[in-house]
């Protein structure tokens, strides 16, 4: 495998952690989006520098950390929302092994995949891409007030849902 198939193979199998590793302390998603491209880059100037004895996710998260307090530096206009000790207690949280998905977290998994494919698409935008519900109605050209009640009927849908797959509703 030649230098560039490793270096996407181990990229895109941890680009969903490291964006998520950077949404949860940017919480501008155009600066997060930016911040993953700068992180991508860095790791692909320095992938000759990877031990593949170690985790890629480690080492790419370790990256990503540096650039999210450089881009805190860079902006003195706007303050610093959170410490480089936070940041790296966030870094280290990442690390540690996730823990085994819960029994409502299963029920969750299984009524969200019954939902139609234009609600797990509101579900999506809402909770996956974080935008707002004006960017929503603009996204799938519906008014504000309709996706509001949808998404309130799709809340409800699945609450019902969850508490049938458990046994207690």
């Amino acid at each position: 495998m030649d230098r560039q198939q490793d270096f996407l193979k181990h990229f895109l199998k941890h680009q969903d952690d490291l964006r998520a590793f950077i949404g949860s302390i940017v919480r501008d998603r155009h600066a997060c989006d930016d911040i993953l491209q700068e992180v991508a880059l860095v790791l692909w100037q320095k992938f000759d520098a990877y031990d593949p004895n170690r985790s890629f996710g480690g080492w790419a998260r370790g990256i990503a950390a540096n650039k999210i307090m450089q881009s805190f530096a860079k902006s003195k206009r706007v303050p610093v929302p959170l410490s480089p000790e936070t940041i790296q207690a966030v870094l280290g949280a990442f690390d540690e092994p996730a823990p085994e998905a819960s029994e409502e977290q299963e029920a969750l998994r299984r009524c969200l995949g019954k939902l139609p494919e234009r609600s797990r698409d509101l579900i999506r935008l809402r909770y996956e891409e974080s935008l707002k519900l004006r960017e929503m109605a603009e996204r799938v050209a519906a008014t504000l007030d309709a996706v509001h009640k949808a998404l309130s009927r799709i809340r409800t849908s699945l609450r019902a849902c969850v508490e049938q797959e458990l046994g207690t509703g």
